[in-house]
């Protein structure tokens, strides 16, 4: 008989607020699912399920939940705890994701045997596992458009992932920049600092990239060239200073992580830190773009 130390939770939510239940409930869940709801009433809607290992404080969570509602601009969703069988969820394949392909590139599970690259795409293997950044979503769908461009103007030597997640936007850069680039992946959550090690070995571009944990730029020591910065709006918003200090003259930072709506406050606080909008991108509800530093 399975002990019953785990609990579960899940809400349907719309699809701009997924990055955001997501990035807030990923401190706390040892596995996290979105899955799109394909029929019935809720169809376009997502699915969000959490699993914590024991019982989660519920005012903390309470909490977090009204503050991933109120960023994403939506009403607060039904959700209850209720345990189950305690399982290895990762391994329960609770995290697969479908293969996608992305501009260039073509991003898939290690659940995927021997998968079937078409011809002329990047391979990344990405696990999620409990960090944020599978390739699904527009911010990174975004931040990798967003790429593309900045290879049209420079090629960057010496790139910094603020908010890595999976580190899937560093392994991107490194499999097109080649030996030559070297890219620093840093994150506030130490899973997501486990995660990027972890996927990096496996798509072997370990040697462009060190990953280490920081709360914002409070580690960071240099500039860089180009500077993702997938995280979101307020985040954004109060570390523009930050990402000014750490771009190189005629450095590029490609900004993603907040709503459409917010666009403006984001480029507005870039601009009064010393950076010029070059060019922004929407997919769905969400926003990315390019700032440089003249």
């Amino acid at each position: 008989m399975n002990e019953l130390t785990q609990y579960q939770t899940q809400m349907i939510i719309p699809e701009k607020a997924v990055p955001f239940f997501e990035r807030a409930l990923d401190p706390y869940a040892i596995a996290l699912m979105a899955s799109l709801i394909e029929e019935g009433a809720h169809k376009g809607d997502w699915k969000i399920e959490a699993i914590f290992d024991g019982l989660p404080d519920e005012e903390v969570l309470k909490v977090t939940l009204a503050i991933a509602s109120m960023s994403a601009e939506i009403d607060e969703p039904d959700w209850d705890l209720m345990p189950i069988p305690k399982k290895n969820w990762l391994k329960e394949n609770l995290l697969d994701f479908p293969p996608i392909q992305v501009g260039r590139y073509y991003i898939y599970g290690s659940h995927i045997d021997n998968p079937e690259v078409p011809q002329g795409k990047i391979p990344l293997q990405i696990d999620a596992a409990t960090a944020f950044g599978s390739g699904e979503h527009a911010t990174t769908q975004g931040c990798l458009e967003a790429f593309e461009d900045v290879l049209k103007m420079t090629k960057p030597k010496k790139i910094l992932d603020m908010g890595c997640g999976s580190g899937i936007l560093s392994m991107a850069a490194a499999k097109i920049l080649g030996k030559e680039v070297r890219i620093d992946a840093v994150d506030i959550d130490p899973e997501s600092v486990y995660v990027t090690n972890e996927n990096i070995r496996i798509n072997q571009v370990d040697k462009n990239i060190n990953v280490f944990q920081s709360n914002g730029y409070e580690k960071v020591v240099g500039e860089y060239d180009l500077i993702f910065a997938n995280i979101l709006a307020r985040p954004l918003m109060d570390m523009a200073d930050d990402l000014y200090a750490h771009l190189k003259k005629g450095g590029c930072a490609i900004l993603s992580g907040f709503l459409n709506g917010q666009k403006s406050w984001v480029i507005k606080a870039h601009n009064e830190a010393g950076l010029s909008f070059v060019k922004g991108y929407k997919i769905k509800e969400w926003s990315s773009a390019i700032v440089e530093k003249n």
